[in-house]
């Protein structure tokens, strides 16, 4: 089963709501030879459910939730008899506007609603010609590329009538959320919350300097034990978390770890440097969790595919996808962040344009994790990426339950 689902090309993007709170997931989805969606669905139960579940659930405050999984299908899916048995209250059937919308199209779409489904109609543009389908549908995804402000206005208000919940996609910018936020649209999908605001000569916290100052620490390959520990000590809150971490059951070490440099020295300095990290970015508490999980499962994805190709060093991939998204979680312009940590050439050529080999794998990532370059791989490789993500994924949930403090 899971040789099964490694197999798959699958890639998740999170959907929000107004408060930023991430609500559910699209779940993109191709094989490597393109085949139609419906077949995937009609694959063997238990691999469905398992891939669902993994793909659609996050920690967030040490307790597991699943969201709900939006799954792009096709016409022949559409007009299908059979039912898949998925769970009706975790999949949300993503719909594309129809030209023609017949009484048969009509029929299908209601087997679905009537069994318990949620249908959304995607990249949808009013007309009366779809009120039928209004009728049915919970949802509506307008992409906000395609239509000026006053266009969408009309859009939005012409639905009214159907109390459909209406979604706005290829929101790239913070602005254009705010826009969006503005015009009352109630969902938001895109890449804007990767990069939030960033505000320029921003003044760091006193607990921000000790995280730029813990991690310019770990790229140093000299540090000793005593530095780690005495930066780290200057953080009450981020020094009981990563012993809580370290006296975890994950661990089962002899005796009760009760300082830092114990620490350090009884799981050695690759580990301590990873949770270091980690904990460095769980300590921004007024960040919205799904960036720590994004930069979380970039991370650990950046690793898994450099330890499989052994292109690059996976240690260097890891601290790569970390600082690739730090200047967005501590709202500092990328330039001046990078001149603080005092990273390698490498690491700057990677994370601001993408050169170099940790460059490209950063950037092939990037584009696999939003479902935009992950048919484009060799079958080889592409296996490597599709294992990759689905671990990352897995890691990033019991990361966070960790840091969490869940569990321990």
């Amino acid at each position: 089963m899971e040789e099964h689902l490694n197999q798959l090309g699958l890639a998740r993007q999170p959907i929000f709501d107004r408060e930023l709170n991430v609500v559910a997931y699209e779940l993109l989805y191709q094989s490597e030879h393109g085949e139609a969606v419906a077949k995937f669905l009609k694959g063997d139960q238990e691999s469905c459910n398992v891939l669902i579940n993994n793909f659609t659930s996050i920690y967030d405050s040490g307790k597991l939730k699943s969201l709900p999984a939006f799954l792009n299908v096709t016409e022949g899916f559409i007009r299908t008899e059979s039912l898949p048995s998925l769970s009706r209250h975790n999949l949300v059937l993503d719909v594309r506007q129809q030209p023609n919308i017949t009484p048969e199209l009509i029929g299908s779409l209601k087997k679905y609603v009537d069994a318990g489904y949620r249908l959304v109609l995607d990249d949808f543009t009013y007309s009366s010609d779809y009120d039928e389908l209004l009728k049915l549908a919970h949802m509506v995804r307008v992409d906000i590329c395609k239509h000026s402000d006053k266009a969408i206005v009309a859009h939005l208000e012409s639905m009214r009538p159907f109390k459909v919940v209406s979604l706005a996609e290829n929101v790239e910018t913070h602005d254009e959320y705010e826009r969006c936020h503005a015009l009352g649209f109630r969902l938001f999908q895109g890449t804007f919350l990767s990069r939030p605001t960033l505000v320029e000569g921003k003044k760091l916290t006193s607990n921000q300097a000790i995280v730029i100052h813990l991690l310019a620490a770990l790229q140093d390959q000299d540090v000793t034990p005593a530095v780690l520990a005495d930066i780290s000590s200057r953080d009450p809150q981020l020094t009981f978390k990563l012993l809580r971490i370290v006296n975890s059951a994950q661990y089962n070490l002899p005796n009760k770890i009760e300082s830092l440099s114990q620490a350090i020295i009884a799981l050695g300095m690759n580990e301590i440097n990873k949770w270091a990290t980690l904990l460095a970015l769980s300590s921004n508490d007024d960040k919205p969790s799904e960036l720590i999980r994004q930069i979380l499962i970039t991370a650990r994805m950046c690793e898994c595919v450099a330890y499989r190709t052994e292109e690059i060093d996976s240690e260097l991939a890891f601290i790569t996808g970390v600082i690739s998204m730090l200047d967005a979680l501590l709202e500092i312009q990328q330039e001046s962040l990078l001149e603080q940590l005092s990273v390698s050439d490498e690491i700057v050529e990677a994370v601001t344009s993408f050169e170099g080999p940790a460059g490209q794998l950063l950037q092939a990532v990037n584009l696999y994790m939003i479902g935009q370059s992950a048919f484009k791989l060799p079958p080889h490789i592409q296996e490597v990426y599709s294992e990759a993500y689905y671990d990352a994924l897995s890691w990033s949930n019991e990361t966070m339950q960790l840091m969490s403090g869940s569990h321990l």
